[in-house]
Order: structure tokens, then C-alpha cells, then sequence
């Protein structure tokens, strides 16, 4: 039987602490928890942006899936990619590390490279942190950063809770490649054709920084990133905003090597539901979301992938090519469950 944790699951959860919190919850700041990040104003005319996220071996990474230089990667991309989701640009980190029993020195420095490189991609410093022995080795990282000049922009934030009936919605990049590459990498098929955009998806993530930034000067209000899943995070759109979210699922974007490697039906259920492509999902009037395109300049494309409507609040619906709902393998992911 479920534990009454798992009952509840992880976002249930979340709510339940914030509301008990009370008075000790952060007041009068610009964005309270229930985003990717929280903001404050500050006296320099733009908004202090915060998140922190939590990765867990066995949970979050396995040693026989990746090195811990790519876990390394990956906390401090994960991170980034919350503040990308609010339209932030990444300033600082502190980082917590729990060590396992069994990690070694050389594994330590492994990890502290990955970390280094990850934060030379995404133009972010490593301010302090803590390191101790635990039973199982986890990384926390706090990310501190800033909006764009609050007097220049109309809306200074990507939030969950600005989806509009009659927008459009979009994506960044592709999805499902990081699961697909997980898929890979446990099959044994590394070196196979067209495996290695897969395998770096899932070890290698980037964050979406300046499109988070192109969206809030287009405009753009509502937004975040794939994490969970994308039914998973279209869902908390659907629910913080009060609107329905409807999604053609033929014009995601699946990396050909998935469908290649993996066959169509397993590329698709992974794109709806397999999480980790710190993509951006972004809603608003199609032509800006078409204007975000970046793929002529070495940036991600953005792919118009389904609408908001002001039916079935609450609920993400995916269509297939006959016209009728689709359920995937998966909605997302659930770190409860």
C-alpha cells in the first residue's frame, strides 16, 4: 500500500507545507513560492531571483547511468534552468554536498569538473557552500540571480499562473531526449548511430537563459520549464492559471535519433512524459511566440505545439493525428512517487 506521502504526492505536499509555514513563509515579495523561483525587489532597480533544487543519487542519478562530473552538470544546469524559467539571468550558487560512503577523491574532483564546466556554460559563479559524509550522496544547490530592469519591461517574470483561453502554446528545442537517452545508455547502445545527441541530452542538459530573457521583452507572461514532464508541467500551468491546455501531438519536437533508435511510439510517450529537458514551455499570442525563434542563430527553435482554452481547467488533453486523446506511458514525473 501507498504511504500516506505517496498519497499526497510531491506538489500536494509542497502546498501543504507552504500554508502551514504561516507567517514564517516569505511575505511581500514579488513572487511567492508556487513558481520556479521566488523574486524580491532590490535598489539596484531589478528583482533578486532565488531557487534551490535537489539531486539524490539512486533518485535522481545512477553511477552505472553517469559519472558524478555529469550529476555535477546537471544540479547546477538544473538550477539555472529555474531561474531561465522566470525570465532571471544566474549570478551565484551555494552549494550543500552529501557524500556517499564510497565516493573516492578522484570521483570528488570528477564532480567538481563537471560543476566547473556547467558553470562556465551558463555564465554562473560558485559562491560557498558546505560538503559533509552522508549515506547517500546528494547535491543541493541554491541559485541566486536578477530580472531584467523592472522599469524596462512590462511583466519582469515567466509565471505558471498567466496562461490565458486563446494563447498558444510553445516549446523550446526538443523533447524527450534526455529520457530517451537514459533509455539508451541502459540498453548497452551507447555507440550507436545518432545515440550521442540522446546520451548528452540526459548528462549534459542546457538551460534556456536567453530565451527566458527574449520572452519577457517580447512580452510574454507565462512560462516555465520542463522538468517533471511536459504533461506533468503543462499541468501546473493549467491548474495555477484556471484553464484548460490542449496539445497536437504532431508537432512536438522529437529528436530524429529517438524515433531512430527508440520507435515512434516510445519517442512520443517520452516527449509527453520523461522529464529533464529543461526546456522552455511558453504561452502568448502565436506570432511573438514564432518571433522567439532562435534556430537561425544557433539558438533552440520553438515549436507551436498546442493552445490554451477555457474548458476542462485544470487538465492537460494531447491529441493524436485521428483526433483522439492520447495517453502516454507516462505524465511525468512525481520525486513522491
Amino acid at each position: 500500500m501507498p504511504t500516506p506521502l505517496e498519497e499526497l504526492g510531491e506538489f500536494s505536499l509542497i502546498d501543504r507545507i507552504v500554508q502551514r509555514l504561516g507567517v514564517a513563509a516569505a511575505r511581500n515579495i514579488l513572487v511567492p513560492p508556487g513558481d520556479d523561483a521566488a523574486a524580491w525587489r532590490v535598489e539596484d532597480g531589478c528583482a533578486a531571483v532565488a531557487t534551490i533544487d535537489m539531486l539524490t543519487e539512486g533518485t535522481h542519478w545512477r553511477l552505472d547511468t553517469m559519472t558524478l562530473g555529469d550529476a555535477g552538470w546537471r544540479a547546477v544546469a538544473a538550477n539555472v534552468s529555474d531561474l531561465a524559467a522566470m525570465g532571471a539571468t544566474p549570478d551565484y550558487l551555494l552549494v550543500g554536498i552529501g557524500l556517499g560512503p564510497d565516493v573516492t577523491l578522484d570521483e570528488i574532483d570528477d564532480l567538481a569538473e563537471g560543476m566547473l564546466e556547467a558553470c562556465l556554460a551558463h555564465h554562473v559563479r560558485i559562491a560557498g557552500g558546505d560538503i559533509i559524509r552522508s549515506h547517500t550522496t546528494t547535491i543541493s544547490i541554491a541559485a541566486y540571480g536578477h530580472s531584467l530592469p523592472l522599469a524596462e519591461v512590462r511583466s519582469p517574470f515567466l509565471r505558471r499562473s498567466r496562461a490565458k483561453p486563446g494563447d498558444r502554446v510553445a516549446v523550446s528545442g526538443t523533447l524527450g531526449a534526455s529520457a530517451a537517452g537514459l533509455a539508451v545508455i541502459e540498453a548497452l547502445r551507447e555507440s550507436e548511430a545518432g545515440a550521442e545527441v540522446l546520451v548528452r541530452a540526459h548528462r549534459r542538459p542546457r538551460a534556456r537563459v536567453q530565451l527566458g530573457h527574449d520572452a519577457i521583452r517580447a512580452g510574454i507572461a507565462c512560462g516555465m520549464d520542463v522538468s517533471d514532464g511536459l504533461m506533468q508541467d503543462l499541468g501546473h500551468i493549467a491548474r495555477a492559471s484556471g484553464v484548460g491546455i490542449e496539445v497536437d501531438a504532431n508537432t512536438l519536437p522529437i529528436e530524429q535519433a529517438a524515433v531512430d533508435l527508440l520507435g515512434a511510439r516510445a519517442a512520443l510517450d517520452f516527449a509527453l512524459g520523461g522529464g529533464e529537458d529543461f526546456e522552455l514551455i511558453l504561452t502568448g499570442p502565436a506570432e511573438a511566440l514564432k518571433r522567439l525563434d532562435q534556430a537561425a542563430t544557433g539558438g533552440p527553435p520553438v515549436s507551436l505545439v498546442g493552445r490554451v482554452v477555457g474548458d476542462h481547467a485544470g487538465e492537460v488533453i494531447v491529441f493524436a493525428s485521428d483526433g483522439k486523446p492520447y495517453e502516454p506511458a507516462r505524465r511525468g514525473w512525481d520525486q513522491l512517487r
